[in-house]
């Protein structure tokens, strides 16, 4: 046997697929359907869930690219210059927790005078650097900075205005941090 309904005994009918439903006050029309619209909610919830995760993680990334790709350049370019068997590690590794660290403390400071400016220049600098690297020729971004070059107007306005939005999400990201007890203690001005 293939599959499928289980064969006939001799003199048996077929059974007959029953494709309506006797009405009630929950289905009036007898429809075999009954809730096509909690199958279109469950599958709209799994594709606004994927889609949510899809922009959690776009939005972790962009982030954390200057947080974590500022330290990883520092200390790749202070290991490049060490000659020897484990002093480009030490030196690299160090390199990058002296800029982790320096970030973070920039990052985390809750009076606006300190807090604006720093996340300010984050987003001019992380949003200016990925034009740099997408408008400049190959080059290998470890041991040689890309060519400097002067944006046009338009390059200009996206720079500014993804500038402006990456603030944003940087300071409504950076909200709930500051506010944390070990953040308070690294803050310069209370």
């Amino acid at each position: 046997m293939m599959g499928g309904l289980p064969p006939l005994r001799p003199g048996e009918k077929p059974p007959r697929l029953q494709t309506v439903i006797a009405t009630s006050p929950e289905n009036p029309a007898g429809d075999p359907n009954i809730r096509p619209h909690e199958a279109g909610e469950a599958a709209g919830k799994v594709i606004g869930g994927g889609l949510g995760v899809l922009l959690v993680t776009v939005c972790v990334l962009l982030l954390l690219g200057p947080v974590l790709w500022g330290p990883s350049w520092a200390g790749l370019r202070v290991a490049r210059f060490l000659s020897g068997p484990w002093q480009p590690w030490l030196a690299g590794v160090a390199a990058f927790v002296v800029v982790a660290v320096l970030q973070t403390w920039l990052l985390v400071q809750r009076h606006p005078a300190l807090r604006y400016p720093v996340v300010a220049l984050f987003a001019v600098l992380w949003v200016g650097g990925l034009w740099l690297e997408f408008n400049s020729p190959r080059h290998d971004w470890v041991t040689t900075a890309p060519t400097l070059q002067m944006p046009g107007p338009w390059s200009w306005v996206l720079i500014v205005m993804g500038s402006i939005v990456y603030a944003g999400i940087y300071l409504l990201a950076l909200g709930p941090v500051v506010k944390s007890r070990w953040a308070r203690r690294w803050q310069l001005i209370k």
